[in-house]
């Protein structure tokens, strides 16, 4: 007769009573990974959400970027499963994936202010163009803020990244355009992942020379200051058929940069700092490096943050370029309110959404 836990005849193994068979071990796997969805699983649960306007899955804060862990397959099952082509990828919600770090990130939601950041860079720096660069030159360069660019090499091979803001450069009679500057701005980002996808453009885009990040703070942080009930919209006489009634007038500003309240609710906190960094690539080591100190843009510094020309497009010329960070600051005061109304919109849309009832049964709900 075999010995409990060796191997019968059969080839089959035995088992000592005190170990759990087979089937038993198969469960509690399976209960573990139930309790700890892999990254991809997690992906899906946050597209799910997002898509499915008729889903009432609560697990993701829509206005926070999503970060998890992928590999480079899932990542590529993913893009075939919810069909995330090339133009898809280019609206919301964007995608990055760091083949590197195995990271994806997808962000769900603009903000006001992330939005009014670039929409001043982008236009300075077409009016300083259409100034100060010669006609052939101006001709091969181009101002994007919704390209993805998938050209990374070596360990960043498959990775791929809309930048906030790019300047790309078309090489003589080449219809190829090659990124030179790069700008991520982060509201809801943390500073971390600003300076992981530096990293990205620094040492995985072959010809990205500069990064430029600027960070937004809110304090405090937010979170959405009423649970997601019908009936509190009831209570505080809040329209909850016709949500985009609401309007930025029924919004008070407590301070200059904030905070701002509605029925007694805070919806934007204060935004206490916005301060910006430029990164280049060091030539000695290749790796990125930050050129002078943090230049903080709200509150205002004696010296104003300055770009040289040459950083942003290949000239001989040491001009510097002047930006009225003032225009700027008022943008921001001006973004405040709106951010608030769209965050107290996108409140009562959820409260719709989950008390399980269809978009067509309230005007505006949509």
């Amino acid at each position: 007769m075999d010995s409990e836990g060796s191997v019968g005849g059969s080839g089959s193994p035995k088992y000592q009573r005190h170990d759990p068979p087979p089937t038993s071990r198969r469960r509690q796997s399976a209960a573990a990974r139930r309790q700890s969805p892999t990254g991809i699983e997690q992906a899906r649960a946050f597209l799910q959400q997002f898509y499915n306007s008729k889903s009432t899955a609560t697990e993701y804060d829509l206005e926070k970027v999503f970060v998890c862990k992928i590999s480079e397959i899932e990542w590529l099952v993913l893009c075939h499963e919810y069909n995330l082509d090339d133009e898809r990828r280019q609206v919301w919600p964007r995608f990055s994936f760091n083949s590197h770090t195995s990271t994806l990130k997808i962000y769900a939601m603009q903000s006001w202010l992330h939005e009014s950041i670039i929409a001043f860079l982008h236009d300075h720096f077409i009016i300083l163009f259409n100034r100060v660069l010669p006609q052939q030159l101006r001709k091969r360069v181009k101002i994007h803020t919704s390209v993805e660019e998938d050209v990374f090499k070596a360990e960043h091979l498959g990775s791929s990244k809309i930048p906030d803001m790019g300047i790309s450069l078309r090489k003589n009679d080449s219809p190829k355009r090659e990124l030179q500057w790069a700008l991520e701005v982060g509201f809801s980002e943390t500073y971390e992942d600003l300076q992981e996808d530096m990293r990205l453009w620094l040492t995985g885009h072959p010809t990205c020379s500069m990064v430029v990040l600027i960070k937004i703070t809110e304090s405090p942080a937010y979170r959405c200051p009423l649970p997601f009930d019908l009936d509190t919209c009831d209570e505080l006489n809040i329209a909850r058929d016709s949500p985009d009634q609401i309007e930025e007038g029924d919004f008070s500003l407590q301070g200059e940069y904030g905070p701002v309240e509605f029925k007694g609710y805070q919806w934007v906190g204060q935004i206490s700092e916005v301060y910006l960094e430029a990164w280049t690539r060091n030539p000695r080591t290749g790796r990125p490096r930050r050129r002078g100190g943090r230049m903080s843009i709200l509150p205002p510094a004696n010296e104003s943050p300055q770009f040289r020309l040459a950083d942003l497009v290949p000239v001989d010329d040491p001009q510097m370029t002047s930006l009225d960070w003032e225009e700027l600051r008022t943008e921001l005061k001006d973004c405040l309110r709106l951010q608030a109304v769209k965050r107290c919109r996108a409140w009562i849309k959820e409260c719709i959404k989950r008390a399980g009832l269809d978009d067509g049964e309230f005007d505006g709900a949509s």
